[in-house]
C-alpha cells in the first residue's frame, strides 16, 4: 500500500525535476533546454550505436583480412630453451635463448621472450617469419580489440560534443534567464515604489 499509493508522488517529483509538469514559473528558455536535451538524448541513442556498428565493422573486417595476410607469412616450429635470463620485476615476462633446425638441419639460435616460466631444456613453440626470424605469433583478438578501441573513442567523441553543445546552450540560456529576472525584478520593486510601501514590509 505505502509503495503503491507513493509511486504516484515520485511520478510527479521526477516530471516536475525535468520539467514536464505545468508550472507558470518556468520559462521558454526551459522548455527549450528540456527539448534541446531530449533530442540529444535521443539523436545519441542511435547515431552512437549505428556508428559504432558500421566504422567498428568495417574496422574490424580490414583487421582482420590484414592479420589473415600476416599470418599465412608466418610458420611455427618447436625450439629447445638453451638459455634462461632474468625475468624482469614489471612485466610477466621470461628472455631466454631457443634453438632450432630448420628443414635443412641448420642450426639457428635466436632470443626469445616467454610468456611464462621456462626451463633450460624445455621445448617451446615459436613463430619464425618468411626470413626466418622469430616474431610474435598471430593474434585472433587483436582485430577485434582494435575496434572495440575506436569505436568506444568515437562514442566518447560523440558524447562530449553532444554534452559540450548542450552545456554551451544551457550556459547561455542561464545568461538570459538571469537578465529576465533582473528585468521583472526591477519592474516589481518599480511596482512597490509607486505604492510607497513593498509587501514584505507592510
Amino acid at each position: 500500500m505505502t509503495a503503491a499509493a507513493g509511486s504516484p508522488s515520485v511520478v510527479r517529483r521526477t516530471c516536475r525535476r525535468v520539467g514536464l509538469d505545468r508550472n507558470p514559473m518556468r520559462r521558454r528558455e526551459d522548455r527549450v533546454q528540456l527539448a534541446v536535451a531530449a533530442v540529444l538524448t535521443v539523436l545519441f541513442l542511435i547515431i552512437a550505436p549505428l556508428l559504432s556498428m558500421a566504422v567498428g565493422g568495417r574496422i574490424y573486417q580490414n583487421e582482420d583480412r590484414l592479420a589473415k595476410a600476416q599470418a599465412a607469412q608466418l610458420h611455427p616450429v618447436e625450439a629447445t630453451v638453451v638459455e634462461v635470463g632474468k625475468a624482469p620485476l614489471y612485466a610477466p615476462i621470461t628472455p631466454a635463448r631457443v634453438q632450432w633446425k630448420d628443414a635443412l638441419g641448420v642450426a639457428h639460435t635466436s632470443d626469445y621472450q616467454a610468456t611464462g616460466l621456462v626451463k633450460a631444456g624445455a621445448t617451446v613453440k615459436i613463430w619464425l617469419d618468411s626470413s626466418g626470424k622469430v616474431t610474435e605469433p598471430p593474434s585472433s583478438t587483436r582485430a577485434l580489440s582494435k575496434a572495440l578501441l575506436i569505436t568506444t573513442g568515437l562514442v566518447f567523441a560523440i558524447g562530449t560534443c553532444f554534452g559540450g553543445g548542450y552545456a554551451l546552450l544551457r550556459r547561455g540560456l542561464d545568461r538570459r534567464r538571469a537578465r529576465l529576472w533582473e528585468a521583472e525584478w526591477a519592474t516589481v520593486e518599480r511596482t512597490w515604489g509607486n505604492h510607497g510601501t513593498r509587501p514584505d514590509q507592510a
